[in-house]
């Protein structure tokens, strides 16, 4: 499963937890260009800051085809 999915997976699953704000926030600031704070992603749990980086990874890199349109189907994004 990709990233990004795993990230959707995980902010439907659980919208409430900290761990969901702060993907819904970096995925945000990913599609819309603007700024967000790398130190957000330190209080996360290993796991989860590990699947940020991951997502991080696969941004810069582009292997997502339609990743605007996935990121702005998350809900909270629109």
């Amino acid at each position: 499963m990709n990233n990004l999915k795993k990230i959707e997976k995980r902010i439907l699953k659980n919208p409430d937890e900290p761990a969901s704000q702060v993907f819904r926030e970096l995925v945000k600031a990913l599609d819309q260009k603007s700024s967000f704070s790398l130190a957000t992603i330190y209080d996360l749990d290993y796991d989860d800051f590990q699947l940020a980086l991951d997502v991080l990874k696969d941004w810069r890199l582009d292997r997502y085809a339609k990743t605007r349109e996935r990121l702005k189907a998350i809900p909270d994004l629109q």
